[in-house]
């Protein structure tokens, strides 16, 4: 039977908030007890010597999680890593820095004492995705593959691969998202899961392969993906045009497709062992935070409602199930 877990993401405070205590007192507020750290707060490689040498700003982001009764679920790769080709540049050279970076991130979850590594760790050229598509899908495979044995020497449990929303991001449907974890799982060192994002299914419009079970993202929630101990999930309210990152606020909701019911609903009959829900909800540069943790707390209290709604329970440790 699946048990659930309602994590936070502090992805919301990037750039108009860098101080650690201020999306740790929000997350507080709505109740989370866990989360991503998303590394655009802390970029493994332009801040290695703050990770590295524990500096002022390192102590403060501790402190800060722990004087809120926070503990870090994954260091999230955030925006970064999709921007640039990391693992699948196609010049050598530049793929043993990307993948360098890859580990840098495996480093900033040892140091914050996050037991996992989240999100997505590359994005195709254009020419690589027409003419040499396989190839660079090998890539992935070898580029996780290295990842996975830096983090088995660093004591990280698992690596969440993010399903994305287009294809130069893969795995962008439900075929690749089964090929690529069981060619990395056959000679990893740790265990690689599916991550599945709400709004990256159904707003995929360049890709003829990506059919309509694809662009459903209860699909994706339904499908056992490898093993089918684990699977994270980013929620977030959208609509089929594109990746919002909206709230579960009553206005939002009344506009997006995602409805938590059914997600997990749908998660259940996978009959994955445990599905962790990352609130990931964001918003415009420049918003306040005064605005911000509103929707935040309300976004985790409809999860919660929606869970509870369809009898599930909370247990000592904070996670939800249906009692026999």
């Amino acid at each position: 039977m699946t048990r659930f877990k309602i994590i936070g993401n502090n992805g919301f405070t990037t750039e108009d908030y860098p101080e650690p205590e201020v999306w740790a007192g929000v997350l507080a507020r709505a109740g989370l007890t866990e989360l991503e750290y998303f590394a655009d707060h802390l970029e493994p490689v332009l801040f290695r010597h703050v990770i590295r040498s524990r500096s002022t700003f390192l102590q403060a982001t501790l402190e800060a999680m722990r004087s809120h009764g926070l503990a870090p679920w994954s260091a999230a790769t955030a925006r970064v890593s999709y921007l640039m080709n990391l693992l699948n540049h196609p010049y050598a050279d530049m793929r043993r820095e990307g993948l360098e970076w890859c580990k840098a991130l495996v480093d900033l979850a040892a140091a914050i004492g996050a037991p996992y590594v989240s999100g997505h760790y590359d994005i195709m050229g254009k020419r690589d995705m027409a003419e040499h598509f396989d190839v660079a899908m090998q890539r992935i495979i070898d580029g996780l593959v290295a990842m996975s044995e830096h983090a088995a020497a660093r004591g990280i449990k698992a690596i969440f691969l993010e399903q994305m929303h287009r294809p130069q991001l893969q795995p962008n449907t439900i075929d690749r998202g089964h090929y690529l974890l069981n060619a990395i799982n056959a000679r990893s060192r740790v265990p690689v899961h599916m991550h599945v994002d709400l709004g990256h299914a159904a707003p995929v419009f360049d890709d003829p392969r990506h059919g309509p079970r694809d662009k459903d993202p209860y699909a994706w929630l339904a499908e056992p993906f490898g093993t089918n101990r684990t699977v994270l999930v980013h929620a977030q309210q959208s609509d089929a045009l594109a990746s919002r990152h909206w709230p579960f606020t009553p206005e939002y909701n009344a506009q997006g497709i995602i409805d938590a019911r059914r997600c997990i609903e749908a998660l259940a009959a996978s009959g994955v062992g445990e599905a962790v829900i990352a609130l990931e909800v964001l918003f415009p540069r420049g918003t306040l935070i005064t605005a911000i943790e509103p929707d935040i707390v309300e976004s985790a209290g409809y999860w919660r409602r929606s869970l509870e709604a369809l009898g599930y329970m909370r247990a000592a440790d904070g996670a939800y199930e249906k009692r026999a």
